[in-house]
This record gives structure tokens, C-alpha cells and sequence, in this order.
């Protein structure tokens, strides 16, 4: 996994020239070592040293600025785009909904949200270190969480359209079309929260949890705001540990392919270890695997089952592409690290 010292290695400076709207090129190597993703939004800082203009992005500084434009100490917002190597100016209007324009101490704290492991990943373990919410909630509440946490064994497509619509992304979008609401993963800790003491490190750890559905839900106001989609949530499971899904696709440009659809998974299995999956879904049904295991045997594993997913994903019209699989934690950038529509602050 990439840590910080390699982030900050002083590799040969890459020139870019930023004049308009022309987006930054970055070479193959520093776009990887800045561990940036498409559609993510980056916070910039321009600099001086030695008289020359630089561009600090991920505490990495960047060479060869032209444009008479830019100041010491301006910010810019940069969006990311292919695999990382281009990031695109954007102007002070496009780069934030406009309920975003002004945000309070509240929207700052949740879209400046530390990347940490996850609180709603832990609240959700079966068999946990804290209570977990099937020993929190009784009655209705009860009877909801159950039909919301599913047997892995018996997964289905509807199973993971009911995980993503209770999620707690779209309340208060149902309720600004003057919907009802469904009742959700939101809610309900809302309602847990309100019966704890304010004290007590399991109402902290609910807390995290809100804090952690309220920024998804920013990020993915900030990506339809960018034309691209990106959701992030949760599916519980009885018998297996929670399974973070992240569901994303860049903007559709006039004249171009239908760019994409990206899933991520991650999950830390105990039979399994950890695990992340990156799924690239084509318009032509075709299907490219990535997957990070941290134990060997599991990498093997998948490695030997390639064949026989192919001929699964036939039976539904698919075409498994190409199939990596990498013995090692996922790099710097991954579902858990870096959030597309996301911002990573790097003024200092």
C-alpha cells in the first residue's frame, strides 16, 4: 500500500501549463503515486519556491505553471479524469452545488471528513466489539432491521436495490419531491441516538455513523452536480460481515461512449480476509475484474476460478474481460481512501 513517504518522494517534476480552462497532464507515475481517482474534485494550493510557480497537490509539488492568472496562495478545485492523469479547472460555480456555495460549520466538518475506518462498517458486524443494532433496537425498529440484513448465502438483486434505497442517501431527496419517506439505516440510528446517553462511547460511535451517511450523501450531491453518479452505502449480512458498495460513472460527454459504470466491494471477511473488487462494466456487456486479496491462498483462489466465473457470467448475456488479481491491500485511491466527487484538502 502506498504510505506517505512514497506520496512524498521527490521523483522527477512533471510540467504542466494551466491557462483557462486547459486541464493539468500528469505522467503515469505521479498520477499513481498521488493515488487520484476519477471524478474526485481536488483541492489545490498554488506556491512559490526558488521564484517559480508550483502547483501542491497530496503535499506533492508540481513544476512548470504557466499563467499570469494565478497567485501565491490562490486555491483551485481540480477535477480528476482519465485514470487520474488529467484534472480539469473548475470555476468557483461549477465546483459546489449551490447549497454547497456557503456551507456552514456542519456541511464543512462532513465534506473535510477525515478518511478513517469506517463507524457504520463496525455498527453493522455481527459480532462486533461494540453492542451492534440488533442488541440497540426492539420492536418495530427490530422487525425493520431484520428485513433489512440478509443471509450472504441468499443474495440477491433485490436484496442489493433494498440495501441501497435504505441506505440513507435519499431521505431528504424523497422529501423535497414531497414524498413520503422510507424508513432507513439513517433514521433508525437517529432514533437509537436519541434513547442513549450523550456520554456514553456507543452513542460517539452512532454519531460517527450518521456523520459518515451524511458525507456519502454530500458526495453524491457533488457528483450529480458534475453530471457523474456515485453512491456509497452499506449491505448487512447475518452471517458475514457488512459489505461496503460503491456504485460510480463519470459524465456522459456528447459524441463519446457512455462512459463506464465502476463497483467497488470491500469487505473484511473472517474466513476470507480482506478484500476489495473493482468491477469496470461496459456498454458491450463485458465485464474487467480487479481484486486486492491480503492473504495469498485467497488470491490463488480467485485466480484459479476465473474460468468458471466466465462461464457464469455467460449464462446471463456477460463477457468476463480481463481478470486481474493482486496478492496485497489495494493501493492509496481505493473505495475506502479516496471518494469520487470527494475533496482531499491539501492547503497548508
Amino acid at each position: 500500500m502506498l504510505g506517505p513517504e512514497q506520496i512524498n518522494l521527490s521523483a522527477r517534476p512533471t510540467p504542466i501549463f494551466l491557462e483557462g480552462t486547459v486541464p493539468i497532464q500528469l505522467s503515469e507515475e505521479v498520477a499513481r503515486d498521488l493515488g487520484l481517482r476519477d471524478g474526485q474534485i481536488v483541492r489545490a494550493v498554488v506556491g512559490m519556491r526558488e521564484e517559480e510557480l508550483r502547483l501542491v497537490i497530496n503535499n506533492r509539488e508540481l513544476t512548470g505553471l504557466n499563467g499570469n492568472q494565478l497567485k501565491v496562495g490562490e486555491t483551485l478545485d481540480l477535477r480528476v479524469s482519465n485514470n487520474g492523469r488529467y484534472l480539469q479547472p473548475l470555476s468557483a460555480s461549477s465546483a459546489l452545488p449551490d447549497v454547497l456555495a456557503s456551507p456552514g460549520p456542519r456541511l464543512l466538518s462532513l465534506l473535510f471528513r477525515p478518511a478513517e475506518h469506517s463507524a457504520v462498517t463496525q455498527m453493522l458486524i455481527p459480532q462486533g466489539n461494540n453492542p451492534g443494532l440488533q442488541a440497540l433496537v426492539e420492536g418495530e425498529n427490530a422487525r425493520w432491521l431484520s428485513q433489512l440484513i440478509q443471509s450472504m448465502a441468499r443474495l440477491s438483486p433485490i436484496a442489493v436495490k433494498r440495501a441501497l434505497m435504505a441506505s440513507g442517501l435519499f431521505t431528504e431527496g424523497r422529501l423535497a419531491r414531497s414524498m413520503p419517506p422510507n424508513f432507513d439505516l439513517k433514521q433508525l440510528l437517529k432514533t437509537i441516538l436519541r434513547s442513549q446517553s450523550p456520554q456514553t462511547l456507543i452513542a460517539q460511535d452512532i454519531e460517527s455513523a450518521v456523520d459518515e451517511i451524511e458525507a456519502r450523501q454530500l458526495e453524491s450531491l457533488q457528483a450529480q452536480n458534475n453530471r457523474s453518479v456515485s453512491y456509497t452505502f452499506h449491505m448487512p449480512f447475518t452471517d458475514a460481515n457488512p459489505v461496503q458498495v460503491q456504485f460510480e460513472r463519470g459524465p456522459s460527454q456528447d459524441g463519446e461512449p457512455e462512459p463506464d459504470w465502476i463497483i467497488n466491494l470491500h469487505t473484511d471477511s473472517g474466513t476470507m480476509g480482506e478484500l476489495w473488487l473493482k468491477t469496470t462494466f461496459k456498454s458491450s456487456l463485458r465485464l474487467d475484474m480487479e481484486m486486492w486479496a491480503a492473504r495469498s491462498e485467497i488470491a490463488q483462489l480467485a485466480r484459479s476460478s476465473s474460468s468458471a466465473l466466465d462461464k457464469q457470467l455467460q449464462e446471463f448475456g456477460l463477457t468476463l474481460g480481463k481478470m486481474t488479481v493482486h496478492n496485497a491491500n489495494r493501493p492509496l485511491g481505493g473505495v475506502q481512501e479516496l471518494k469520487p466527487g470527494g475533496f482531499v484538502d491539501v492547503s497548508t
